[in-house]
């Protein structure tokens, strides 16, 4: 059976609730969220390195000089902040772990699990307008209801959403 996941295994303590629980071998775990704050980082560090090395390598005076100089102290500490910052993320970022007969859902400092016969699947589609031209985007959403109507969590085109939607209603989840 294939895996509906972002390669990463189960901590421990997901395992021990999902064995409490009796879901059965696990067949993927997902990130529910986490933003691009690293990329946003680093790109700014590499944008503010020529100007910075300009102004400090140029021919201007001390207030540009300096200019250049705070330009290159902000890129280089960037560098570290970010990378500190996305190593410390990874066990805040909620998680969703997929199992044989159900789901443990992670949102630190909090764990849940749900067994898919309490659960229900609804696919819908989002569209959007992009630019003047009147082209629209369309993607495709899965989310993952509580059967009284609460939501679980939802997940969009980057998630394997046909091998997710495959579990779920192999395990017993409702559509």
């Amino acid at each position: 059976m294939g895996e509906a996941g972002d390669g990463q295994a189960p901590p421990r303590d997901v395992m021990q609730l999902a064995q409490r629980f009796d879901f059965g071998a696990p067949r993927g775990t997902r990130a529910l969220g986490g933003g691009d704050v690293g990329c946003l980082g680093l790109g700014l560090a590499v944008v503010l390195l020529p100007p910075g090395i300009g102004l400090v390598a140029g021919p201007y005076g001390a207030a540009v000089t300096g200019l250049g100089a705070a330009f290159l102290a902000i890129a280089v500490a960037l560098v570290p902040l970010t990378l500190r910052h996305v190593t410390r993320r990874d066990d805040r970022i909620p998680r969703l772990h997929l199992f044989d007969r159900g789901i443990v859902l992670t949102r630190p400092p909090e764990i849940a699990a749900f067994p898919w016969t309490d659960i229900r699947l609804v696919e819908h589609t989002q569209s959007a307008a992009i630019g003047q031209g009147g082209a629209t985007l369309t993607v495709n959403r899965l989310r993952l209801e509580h059967i009284d109507g609460g939501v679980l969590c939802s997940m969009g085109a980057s998630a394997p959403l046909d091998e997710i939607a495959r579990i779920a209603i192999a395990g017993g989840a409702h559509t």
